[in-house]
């Protein structure tokens, strides 16, 4: 009877191995074909991700887009007024929101501001300067452009998309609101 005992136990014992082996084998198999599955859309995202970086540096007639030089134009009351943009992901979506025509007001004795129609990113900058008469910026919290035409002191989420070229003046002697067109220079 004890041998009987111990063949039972024997038996279930190999077959719980048996068993064992089988299961780990197909999850071994899983995890193989899972991290290779892993691994295959990781490269099709990187792949992807790529395709769509360098044409988002491309322009419609195939070139690349260049911010090195990029310049918009302001048009108020008949002056026209250019802005050197700088090279950052707020300036390349500001760029290409353009033309618009928006109203601008004045804001603290300092700057002329008007609200966007959209947020920019400004992902990867810095959380904020100091900006300076001619500074062309956008104040994130609020979604608005502003124009200084005078120094003003460090502000947090206030982000430079570029510097007037000449006729910051300009904006300094308007009143009330004002329409201003905006519009890339070629």
């Amino acid at each position: 009877m004890k041998k009987v005992i111990w063949i039972i136990i024997v038996l279930i014992v190999v077959i719980g191995l048996i068993v064992g082996i089988l299961y780990f084998n197909s999850i071994e198999n899983e995890s193989i074909d899972n991290n290779r599955l892993i691994q295959e859309t990781t490269q099709n995202i990187i792949n992807d991700n790529t395709v769509n970086v360098d044409e988002s540096h491309n322009s419609q007639d195939g070139g690349e887009v260049s911010m090195e030089n990029a310049r918009i134009k302001l048009t108020v009351n008949g002056n026209e007024i250019f802005v050197k943009l700088d090279d950052n992901i707020a300036s390349k979506d500001f760029l290409e929101m353009l033309p618009l025509k928006m109203t601008f007001e004045d804001f603290n004795n300092t700057e002329k501001i008007a609200t966007l129609p959209n947020e920019l990113s400004t992902e990867g900058l810095p959380s904020g300067y100091t900006p300076e008469v001619g500074d062309f910026a956008y104040y994130a919290p609020w979604g608005n452009i502003s124009i200084f035409y005078k120094n003003f002191r460090y502000s947090n989420s206030l982000y430079k998309l570029g510097k007037i070229e000449s006729g910051a003046e300009i904006f300094e002697n308007m009143s009330g609101d004002f329409e201003v067109t905006i519009e890339k220079v070629d």
